[in-house]
């Protein structure tokens, strides 16, 4: 919900028994309407206590108050986003921190010699904007293994492995601070590149 410049992120319960729409070219406009047209200004005072002024919505998204205001996170929530900004989500970790896996299979779907990670219950990965697209392999167990990937910029964004169904791998560095994040553990040590050497010592 919008008011004027002051922006905030809260559920939209008002009531109303009388309504209409408005539309702005941009934001000189509406605050204009908001705090001098003389017609709105007197039917605000005339109206006393039986509205709230103006309930003024950004139907087109940015376009009159920027970025919209971001959910306010619960204790242990990261907001996270994919490269091209199409997928948006939210995950709990208990600590902020990354595993390291040196997989060839992370190897090959990242590009890179690992993937950062962190094992958390499925309920605590929230989507919020945008629907992942699936790519299912057979994992090291014999069972499948289902990747969820933004379509567009193909960011990975969890897995979601048979061999545990009511866990959820998390890429941790697509995560809000996930730069800042320390390094704790890694798993398939034995993948882990020859040169990647600094890392084992840092891990110890």
């Amino acid at each position: 919900m919008n008011s004027g410049k002051n922006r905030s992120w809260e559920p939209f319960n008002k009531g109303f028994t009388h309504g209409f729409v408005l539309e702005f070219e941009n934001q000189d406009d509406l605050d204009y309407y908001l705090t001098q047209e003389p017609v709105h200004i007197a039917f605000s005072k005339s109206a006393g206590p039986l509205i709230e002024d103006s309930c003024v919505i950004d139907i087109k998204d940015g376009v009159l108050f920027g970025p919209p205001a971001k959910r306010p996170l619960g204790e242990g929530e990261h907001q996270g986003s994919c490269h091209c900004g199409g997928i948006n989500w939210t995950a709990k970790l208990s600590t902020a921190e990354h595993v390291l896996c040196h997989c060839s299979t992370c190897q090959k779907l990242g590009g890179g010699p690992y993937s950062c990670n962190q094992i958390v219950p499925k309920d605590d990965l929230k989507i919020v904007s945008g629907t992942p697209n699936v790519y299912t392999y057979t994992g090291a167990s014999g069972k499948s293994v289902r990747c969820y990937f933004c379509g567009n910029c193909t960011s990975h964004i969890y897995h979601h492995q048979d061999v545990m169904p009511d866990k959820i791998i998390v890429r941790t560095l697509l995560l809000d601070g996930g730069p800042q994040m320390p390094a704790t553990g890694e798993i398939f040590g034995e993948g882990r590149l020859s040169w990647v050497r600094e890392l084992q010592d840092t891990l110890k």
